[in-house]
């Protein structure tokens, strides 16, 4: 009887173990993924270059990408103390601040208006803003009221005592029209930074594309920082990202600072998500870029 008794018992307490451990590895897990979509990382670079003005030596900058109106911490407070304790010298948008599938642009503004308190912003466009026209034009108008500076392929002059640095900024290549040849659009961004830069000063480019890189190096611009690739969005340990759009499996170009020639690029892993809402292996990410003279 007591044989009979334990054969029924045995296999009920193994089936309550399993759950259990299936229970703790969810819950385990889900406590991991909200760490790695609402925990900032905050990434630091220590960019030098011999064209730098003296004046301009330590300059700090703060870099936004891939906001996609999203929300960290109540009211983005997360993301504000992160920059308030960094103290940047300019804070730099570059692309996709609003979002085409969640639409929110209050979120954005009252980013905005916040950042604004805390340092001069310079804005560009990214392939999101270029699907909601009505949208980014009230974003723009909201921006012009604050006082955020928005670079469309034009440039702006940043003085320090008697040096100056020059800040350009493009529109992303999907304002002159999508899934176009990629010879296209790289040509057509070659030609508009050209008309930008100027050899007598030094050329920081806010563009959302890292796939462009060989791009912006043929231009001779100095310092770039782009976004685009959300980090891969995926990440695996040693393999890095799995993909990216624009450039396909295993992408190049999706975190940190790359060098060639004259150019250096920071490429910004993004803060939000948009049509996939959730990031792994991926926090999300700002970036403190600090510029030396050599």
């Amino acid at each position: 009887m007591n044989k009979f008794i334990k054969n029924i018992v045995m296999p009920h307490k193994i089936l309550f173990i399993i759950l259990t451990v299936i229970f703790i590895s969810i819950i385990l897990y889900g406590i991991w993924l909200y760490h790695e979509n609402n925990i900032i990382n905050v990434t630091h670079y220590d960019i030098s270059d011999k064209k730098l003005p003296k004046n301009f030596n330590k300059f700090k900058i703060a870099q936004i990408s891939d906001f996609h109106n999203t929300t960290l911490g109540n009211d983005n407070d997360i993301l504000i103390e992160d920059i308030k304790r960094e103290k940047p010298d300019i804070i730099v948008i570059t692309g996709d601040y609003i979002d085409y599938y969640h639409t929110k642009p209050d979120i954005s503004e009252r980013l905005a208006e916040r950042l604004v308190k805390i340092a001069p912003v310079y804005y560009v466009t990214g392939n999101h803003e270029s699907r909601i026209l009505p949208e980014l034009n009230e974003l723009l108008s909201f921006f012009n009221k604050i006082g955020v500076t928005v670079l469309r392929n034009n440039k702006f002059i940043i003085e320090r005592g008697n040096d100056k640095i020059r800040i350009c900024g493009i529109d992303d290549p999907d304002f002159s029209g999508a899934n176009r040849p990629v010879e296209e659009y790289e040509n057509e961004t070659l030609e508009k930074i050209n008309s930008l830069i100027s050899d007598d000063t030094y050329n920081i480019l806010l563009s959302h594309r890292p796939e462009l890189f060989d791009t912006y190096c043929k231009s001779g611009v100095n310092l770039v920082f782009s976004g685009h690739a959300h980090g891969g969005q995926f990440r695996l340990p040693i393999v890095g990202a799995l993909y990216a759009p624009g450039q396909g499996i295993f992408p190049k170009y999706t975190e940190n600072v790359h060098h060639s020639g004259n150019t250096n690029m920071v490429v910004s892993r993004g803060l939000g998500q948009s049509s996939i809402p959730f990031r792994i292996n991926n926090s999300p990410e700002l970036v403190i870029a600090t510029l030396y003279c050599k």
